[in-house]
């Protein structure tokens, strides 16, 4: 063995030997998921993440009336806003789906989010400045970073590890690090399922197929340090008050 093979096997040795702190250094990079220095990638979980347990994935995506916008004689149905101003007139299938999934985008393009039941109809707001609508409380809904959650199990607000997620490519052509944001919550949700907001993205993409197969996903709530600092750089993109 020649001097350069020999020292590339010391190297090797020494990086497999390295503790596992050293390597979460160089693999949680907080932006997109950098070169793993170890295989599979998912199993480093820092110190300080919270095992939350086991969940039954699913996905959810935006309401969207041009998939399915009707003739114009059949949209007898008027949405409102709360003061009673009418926004648009849909059909009776299409409200139906908006009132049970609280969120949709217009065939105009606008985005409305139900407000609050007035007299058995529910109220909706135009919302401006959140391409996929809100979340709860007042979160802009981030694709491939939004989880719906039930909030008995996990808190609303919380920043969560998701090692399933890990190394996803997204249609963005981003890489995905795994890390999600508890910034929804569904009543019909049960405790064991977490959901994955996926913009207008369809089921059955290709991009879905790790989580979608999957028959559960192991979910950590990050620690408080890691928590402050992803809520500081994804803050312009879920914080609606700015």
């Amino acid at each position: 063995m020649s001097n350069g093979p020999r020292w590339i096997a010391v190297a090797i040795a020494f990086i497999v030997s390295l503790p596992t702190s050293g390597l979460e250094a160089r693999h949680f990079s907080w932006l997109g998921h950098g070169p793993c220095p170890q295989q599979p990638c998912d199993r480093l979980v820092p110190r300080g993440f919270t095992a939350l347990g086991e969940f039954t994935p699913k996905t959810w995506a935006l309401l969207d009336e041009a998939a399915s916008p009707g003739r114009p004689e059949e949209r007898t149905e008027m949405l409102r806003t709360p003061e009673g101003r009418d926004i648009a007139r849909v059909t009776v299938a299409f409200r139906r789906r908006l009132d049970d999934a609280g969120a949709g985008r217009l065939r105009d393009g606008r985005i409305v989010n139900i407000a609050e039941k007035l007299g058995g109809e529910f109220r909706y707001l135009v919302v401006p400045n959140a391409p996929f609508g809100l979340g709860s409380p007042g979160y802009r809904l981030v694709p491939y970073r939004t989880v719906v959650v039930q909030a008995r199990r996990v808190p609303l607000g919380s920043v969560l590890y998701i090692p399933a997620l890990v190394g996803m490519l997204l249609p963005n052509g981003e890489v995905h690090d795994g890390f999600c944001f508890a910034h929804d919550t569904d009543p019909a949700l049960t405790a064991s399922r977490i959901g994955l907001f996926v913009g207008f993205d369809p089921d059955d993409s290709p991009t879905l197929k790790p989580l979608t197969s999957a028959r559960t996903i192991q979910v950590y709530r990050v620690s408080p340090m890691t928590a402050t600092t992803l809520n500081r750089r994804f803050k312009a993109q879920f914080d609606w008050t700015d």
